[in-house]
């Protein structure tokens, strides 16, 4: 005589299994390439950085049609899942994420693939579509403003020169060294474009020996 737990455990196994059809596995796989390519365009077109990372792009697109394909895969067979979500866990990854940017479109693409394997269309069409629309959005809002480092050394002589130059932009100094009548200053420039032709005036300055500039990419905190 079949007790309840027999029964529940019968049930249980007999429903776990669901077989995805051929074109139901197609159509995970297609449409979660075609996301992952959403995603590697977003992230190209908004990277900020200094070095873009076109391993780190073909990765998060990689990391979405895997997603999707594990998703699709466990949802099919309960068993199978508790079998799979056990060898995940031994997964340990070493990469150091330095952007908190780049953090986020790992999650997004993680997401993605979730999305796409648990065939919530709805979802996969306007979150996708949300969070893109969102990145380009504030990332064209970050742009308005160019912001450089320049590091510029000199002797004590050349300042007025140099500093008649530098009040022509909205600049902030953010160090200065000085020693035995040679200075070398970091200035953070704010700027409307990309026209870096007064480092060209900075150099021709007598007594000016080295001139400096750097995209920057992250944000000072305010003087007060």
């Amino acid at each position: 005589m079949e007790t309840f737990s027999d029964i529940f455990k019968k049930s249980f196994l007999e429903g776990s299994a669901t077989q995805i059809s051929i074109p139901g596995i197609f159509l995970v796989l297609g449409l979660s390439l075609v996301v992952a390519g959403y995603i590697y365009i977003v992230y190209k077109k908004c990277y900020i950085g200094v070095i873009y990372s076109h391993n780190f792009n073909v990765a998060l697109a990689m990391m979405t049609i895997i997603s999707s394909m594990i998703i699709a895969t466990i949802s099919s067979n309960i068993t199978l899942s508790l079998g799979m979500v056990g060898a995940l866990s031994i997964v340990r990854f070493r990469t150091a994420i330095k952007d908190p940017i780049d953090l986020i479109f790992l999650f997004w693409a993680v997401a993605a693939g979730i999305t796409v394997g648990a065939r919530l269309w709805v979802m996969v069409l306007l979150g996708n579509l949300c969070i893109g629309l969102a990145f380009i959005f504030m990332t064209k809002l970050k742009r308005k403003n160019v912001i450089y480092l320049l590091v510029i050394s000199y002797e004590d002589d050349a300042f007025p020169a140099v500093n008649a130059i530098l009040q022509t932009f909205n600049s902030i100094l953010r160090s200065k060294i000085s020693r035995n009548g040679l200075t070398e200053m970091t200035v953070e420039i704010i700027m409307n474009d990309e026209n870096t032709q007064f480092t060209e005036k900075l150099t021709a300055i007598e007594n000016v020996h080295s001139v400096s500039l750097v995209t920057y990419s992250g944000e000072f905190a305010q003087q007060t």
